[in-house]
């Protein structure tokens, strides 16, 4: 994903600085989607200031080659990767968030938002909220 992602930024026409490829990097070893303060303290001592991830970030996001996830809490982040389409789970006793690639709406539901409001959804985003697996068994 790393790769994919610095080859879309060159492709653009953009500039790869040492902050970006340090935040992208860090994003592309994530296990889930993370927060700007997250990357910041997994670049470590000297490796960007907490503005510039901010900013990295939504410049991502408006390259489209990034999402912001919210939950209700602090946003995260997480790299798009090209015809991707996944969602998350959020575990509303301990925070973890977790993406998956399964989709809950049939393509009934989308048929009916067109039929009943005349909208036709381009794309959708899905947070289901509960308890992970750990927090159901305390």
């Amino acid at each position: 994903m790393e790769e994919q992602t610095l080859s879309a930024i060159r492709a653009l026409g953009h500039r790869l600085t040492g902050p970006r490829r340090g935040v992208v990097r860090q994003m592309a070893r994530a296990a889930a989607p993370v927060t700007a303060r997250a990357l910041h303290e997994a670049l470590g001592e000297g490796g960007t200031d907490l503005a510039t991830v901010y900013r990295t970030l939504h410049w991502l996001v408006e390259l489209g080659l990034a999402r912001p996830v919210v939950t209700g809490g602090a946003e995260h982040f997480e790299l798009v990767s090209p015809g991707g389409h996944s969602h998350h789970l959020h575990c509303d006793d301990c925070g973890s968030l977790r993406t998956v690639s399964l989709c809950g709406l049939d393509r009934a539901v989308l048929d009916r938002i067109e039929r009943e409001f005349g909208f036709q959804v381009a794309h959708h985003r899905l947070t289901f909220h509960g308890r992970c697996a750990g927090c159901k068994e305390e």
